[in-house]
């Protein structure tokens, strides 16, 4: 777990690379269900061709303490990251949606009821021809 007061850490993954994430998703058709060994692993996507809309797994809500199946956006979201991480999370979603690639991030979020932890977001592209529709991965604490 990275120390307090360590910048976020980051990892890009180029348009060729491959998450092993096969597993877990199933391309464009949705979440699929963790295996056991998945469990605390939590599942989200973005589309950001709809207002940003989020969908969350219930990990994901456990996460941010958010009781699940709360509607939340993208900017309730970023909301509970810390000024650092929030920062290269914008940065760096904005080049992976250009340059169509994945990418890991380590951040610190402030969870609901004001406890802070690292989680690692891994993210990827969503693709509708040729054009990134939105993004979709997992989230662990750290």
């Amino acid at each position: 777990m990275p120390a307090e007061g360590v910048l976020p850490q980051l990892f890009l993954s180029e348009p060729a690379g491959r998450f092993a994430l096969g597993h877990v998703f199933s391309g464009n058709k949705g979440f699929v269900e963790p295996a056991r060994a998945n469990e605390g692993i939590g599942h989200w996507r973005c589309d950001i061709t709809d207002d940003n809309r989020l969908t969350w797994s219930e990990e994901v809500y456990d996460l941010f303490g958010i009781p699940a199946g709360t509607p939340v956006k993208r900017d309730d979201a970023v909301a509970h990251y810390s000024e650092q991480s929030k920062g290269v999370l914008d940065r760096v979603r904005a080049f992976a949606i250009n340059r169509k690639c994945g990418f890991i991030l380590d951040a610190m979020i402030s969870a609901d009821g004001g406890s802070n932890r690292w989680i690692r977001l891994i993210a990827f592209p969503i693709l509708n021809a040729g054009r990134v529709v939105g993004l979709q991965g997992l989230k662990r604490a750290l």
